[in-house]
Order: structure tokens, then C-alpha cells, then sequence
């Protein structure tokens, strides 16, 4: 029987394995703690996931249960538990008073109530951080400098990102707390079947909390040492023939950025693509995520170094290129670059997934060789081509924007990857146990720098979203304003600083009056607005069939 380790300290109940198909014949086995727990949570995340509409009122909900859950818990243990300190107790007691209250605000008066507790939290933390910032920087122990500067960083950033972006913030927070709720949720559930099936010795008593429960998982997922030094070898240009590798890495990033920026220059998605499916750099980039999590410091700042001089000869050989090689198309309409110089919160998310998908890739044999899928789904190269495209062509703003959107990959694809890793058991139990503090310690400006980079997508997403809405509010009110007038047809609306510009197919002769627009526009979209209407005429020659 296999049997996996628990933090627990209860006496465990040993159970003999079951295939699956007898949990089928006999279902009540499948209930559990464990799988009760890990189902509702799954389904109350793929709710805020998929169902947009119910996901502010459902996640105030979730939180107000949550706070009330986590206040009793409190209370009961002021209560119960005699042998605590007295000022565990008054902690444990305040604590449940103020989340007994914070409930009541979200199930009771749950209208903005989110809202106003996610502003009101960004100024404590942001308050906290600095505080901790200043202990960090007058404090004498050395040894608690570095989880204070890596935890006031982290939460300055994160307060800045809210306070800033408030209604932006609120609106992705369901979806955070959805994916949440999926990826706990799934997990729980994982270690309840396993408890039902036998293959996990069954707690007696109080089962383990979720961080033993994602212990576990850690445990019983490990890859073994073999299996981390196939890895090693493939993730990192070490011995034997780190001569031989260096060369090759260096060969296929040169020649990836030479195809890269004339792809860029013509205007050529099909040779990006192909640029793409032959650049190294992924590699080290998933080479540094599985050193960060598996306390590899070697491996790790060379990684790193491995990737800034990447990038580095990456950005100066397109500048050279193009300084060098005619553009085929002309920079303002070239679409390799103008969809690479203003990144939003999707790259974000596409990132984000592609460095999950690569690590797992990497992690698994069965799947290694969708790996190629994976380069092709995140762009790292390209943007480097357009950024020395744009310094070479003396537009430096477009040159900042496609190195934000590397940027945003590169840090994407670190986190992703090292949770990815962690989970699929590439990083060590016994590594982990050790230098766990260590590990969140050298992830921390990772972390940091996500949230840095997404203040910016997050303005830019806003303003995508924000556009396309007052697109779509005049579209309607054309349409509608047009309702008596067969004769003209909408071929475009759109909306840009407070202008509204409508190109019209047919006569104008019988155009609408022009006011009645501008009113129309100004009520749908709140505020008063210029109107721009152009009217193509439409002559149509027709002969008739000859006899």
C-alpha cells in the first residue's frame, strides 16, 4: 500500500486500495472532508470563472462566508483552548471579533462592500509596507532584513496596484478568487479521493488543513533525483559538453533573431511564427524557475546572466539588422509591430499559461513534445527584434513598449513555471522543508516586478475595455438614429477622445439631422461629444439581361 506523510500529528487510519471502479459501485466511500470541501470550492470557482454576472455578488458572498468561518474558528479557539498564552487568546479573540463584523458588512450589506474593503485594505497595507520598509532599513538584526524587504517591497507594490486601479482591480479580483478556488479546489478533492481509495492513510480526527494538504500533494508528486538530473541537463548548459551547448544556444539565438527582425521588417507572420519555434530562450527562463524553487543559487544567477546577455545581443543584432535592411512595410503599418509595442492584460494571461504549459511539458515525458506549441504561444523573441527595430528607426516609445511586453513574459513565465514546478514535484520536498523561507525570499522581486508590470497593462486593458464599450453604446444609438432612414447604411463607428466619427454608406441627401446625434451620444455616453459624420455615395450601374 502506498501511504503518503501528514503534518497532522493525529493517528492515522489505514485503509486497503480500492480501484476506482469500486468507488463507483460504491459512492458514499467518495465522501469525505476532504472531497465535500474540494467540490464545493471547485464549483463555487468555476461559477465566478465562467458566469461573469453572478461573480461580484458570489464572491461577496464567498468572502463574507469565509470571514464568518475564519471568525468562529477564532472564537471557539478563545473558548476551548484553556492551555493557550493569554495573549494568544486576546489575539485569537480579536481577530474573530473584527472578522465577525467584516462578515456581517458582506452578508448583511454586501453593496460595494467589496469595493470598499479591497481600498480600504490597499491603505493598510500600503501603510504596513512602509512600515516595515523603515524596520528593515534601521533594524540591526540582519537576519530579519531580508524577509522585511522582501515583504515591505511586495506589499508596497501590491497597495500601489490597487489604490491606483481601483475599479479595474475590482473587477478581476472574482476571477483571482475563482482560479483560486478552481486550483484548491481540485487539489482538496485530489487528496480526498486519494484518502477514499486507500492510497492515503485516512486522518483520524480533524482532517489537515489545505497548506498540509498542498504539502502532501508536493510529497507525493516528486520526480525523484534521477529524474531532476535529466532535467538539469536539459535546462542548463553544464557538463559534460557545456562547451558544445553554449555554442548551440548561442548559434540558435542568433540565427532566431535574424529571422525575427526580417520577419519583423516584412511584415511576415508566417516567418515570426518560424522564428519563434527555434528560439532558445524558454530555456533558460525554465531553467530559472526550477532553480529558484529548488534552492539551486548557482544555477540560478546563471540563468539569469544567461538571459540578460540574450536579450542584450538580441535588442543590439536587430538594431543592426535594420539599420542595415530596407523595411519592407512601412512602421506605422506594420502590424508585427504595432501589436507588439502596447501590451495589455491579456499578454499577461497568455504568458502566464504558456509558462505553466512549458514547465509542465518540461516536467512530464508524455507531453515534452508540445513544447514547440509553447514558444509559438508566447512571443520572446520577437519583441526584442521590434525594440531594436524601433531604437534603429528613433522611436523610443515603441521600443519601451515591446520591452514591457518581454518583460511581462519573462516574469509570467518565471512564476507560473516555479508554482508549475513545485506542484509537479521537479523541486525537492526535502529542499523545499529546508530553505522554504529562502526560496519566497528570492521569488519576492519576481513577484514584485509582476505586480510593477501590471499596473501598466492594467491601464491600457481599462482603456481597451472602456473604448470597445463606448464603441459598442454608439453603435446602437446610430443604428437607432438611422431606424427611419433606408437609404443609409453604418459602415464604421468609432469613438476616440471625446470624438465620435460615423462613416455612412448612401445618399446623404437623406441624412438624419445631425443634432439629434450629437444629443443621442451625449445621453448614452455621459458626457458631450464631437460628431464626425462622412457619407460615401454608393452609384450603382445596372443593365439590363439582353434578348
Amino acid at each position: 500500500m502506498e501511504k503518503a506523510a501528514t503534518d497532522t500529528g493525529d493517528t492515522a487510519v489505514t485503509t486497503t486500495p480500492v480501484t476506482f471502479a469500486d468507488l463507483l459501485a460504491h459512492p458514499a466511500r467518495l465522501v469525505n472532508p476532504s472531497t465535500v470541501g474540494g467540490t464545493v470550492a471547485l464549483v463555487i470557482g468555476l461559477v465566478l470563472v465562467l458566469v461573469p454576472a453572478l461573480s461580484h455578488e458570489l464572491t461577496e458572498f464567498v468572502v463574507g462566508l469565509g470571514l464568518l468561518t475564519s471568525g468562529i474558528n477564532d472564537l471557539w479557539t478563545t473558548t476551548r483552548r484553556r492551555h493557550l498564552r493569554m495573549t494568544a487568546r486576546v489575539a485569537a479573540a480579536l481577530r474573530g471579533a473584527v472578522s465577525l463584523a467584516l462578515a456581517a458588512v458582506f452578508l448583511v450589506w454586501t453593496q460595494d462592500a467589496l469595493a470598499a474593503t479591497i481600498v480600504l485594505g490597499a491603505a493598510y497595507l500600503l501603510v504596513r509596507s512602509l512600515l516595515t520598509l523603515l524596520l528593515a532599513v534601521v533594524s540591526r538584526d540582519r537576519t530579519r532584513r531580508a524577509p522585511r524587504y522582501a515583504g515591505g517591497t511586495v506589499g508596497l507594490a501590491l497597495s500601489v496596484l490597487v489604490i491606483a486601479t481601483p475599479d479595474v482591480y475590482t473587477d478581476w479580483i472574482s476571477a483571482g478568487v475563482g482560479l483560486l478556488a478552481v486550483i484548491g479546489g481540485t487539489i482538496t478533492l485530489a487528496y480526498g479521493y486519494r484518502i477514499a481509495s486507500g492510497h492515503h492513510e485516512r486522518p483520524e480526527g480533524l482532517y489537515p488543513s489545505f497548506t498540509e494538504i498542498l504539502w502532501s500533494w508536493v510529497e507525493h508528486t516528486d520526480v525523484g533525483a534521477d529524474r531532476r538530473t535529466e532535467l538539469a541537463d536539459q535546462l542548463y548548459l553544464e557538463r559534460p559538453e557545456i562547451v558544445g551547448k553554449r555554442i548551440a544556444w548561442w548559434t540558435m539565438l542568433v540565427l532566431s533573431v535574424a529571422i525575427a527582425t526580417l520577419a519583423v521588417l516584412q511584415d511576415s507572420t508566417a516567418v515570426v511564427i518560424g522564428a519563434m519555434l527555434v528560439a532558445p530562450l524558454m530555456t533558460p527562463i525554465l531553467g530559472l524557475a526550477a532553480a529558484l524553487v529548488s534552492g539551486w543559487a548557482v544555477r540560478s544567477l546563471r540563468s539569469l546572466a544567461l538571459i540578460i546577455a540574450g536579450v542584450v545581443v538580441a535588442v543590439g543584432l536587430a538594431f543592426v539588422i535594420s539599420t542595415w535592411v530596407p523595411s519592407v512595410v512601412p512602421f506605422d503599418t506594420n502590424s508585427q509591430i504595432s501589436s507588439r509595442v502596447n501590451p495589455t492584460l491579456l499578454d499577461m494571461l497568455v504568458a502566464l499559461a504558456a509558462g505553466a504549459a512549458g514547465a509542465f511539458a518540461t516536467a512530464d515525458r508524455r507531453v515534452a513534445s508540445s513544447l514547440g506549441g509553447v514558444a509559438i504561444a508566447v512571443a520572446l523573441v520577437p519583441p526584442l527584434s521590434v525594440v531594436g527595430v524601433a531604437l534603429s528607426a528613433g522611436r523610443p516609445e515603441d521600443a519601451a513598449g515591446a520591452l514591457l511586453l518581454f518583460s511581462t513574459n519573462f516574469v509570467s513565465i518565471v512564476l507560473s513555471a516555479a508554482v508549475v514546478f513545485v506542484l509537479a514535484g521537479v523541486a525537492d520536498p526535502d529542499a523545499l522543508r529546508r530553505g522554504g523561507r529562502q526560496i519566497v525570499l528570492t521569488l519576492a522581486p519576481f513577484v514584485t516586478a509582476a505586480l510593477l508590470i501590471l499596473l501598466p497593462l492594467l491601464l491600457t486593458t481599462d482603456g481597451l475595455l472602456t473604448t470597445t464599450s463606448q464603441r459598442g453604446t454608439a453603435q446602437e444609438v446610430v443604428t437607432e438614429w438611422l431606424d427611419d432612414t433606408p437609404d443609409l447604411a453604418v459602415s464604421e463607428v468609432s469613438v476616440d477622445t471625446g470624438t465620435v466619427a460615423v462613416a455612412l454608406t448612401g445618399t446623404s441627401d437623406s441624412l438624419p439631422p445631425l443634432d439629434e446625434l450629437q444629443s443621442s451620444l451625449g445621453d448614452a455616453l455621459g458626457a458631450p461629444v464631437a460628431v464626425e459624420v462622412s457619407v460615401t455615395p454608393v452609384v450603382t450601374h445596372r443593365l439590363p439581361a439582353s434578348e
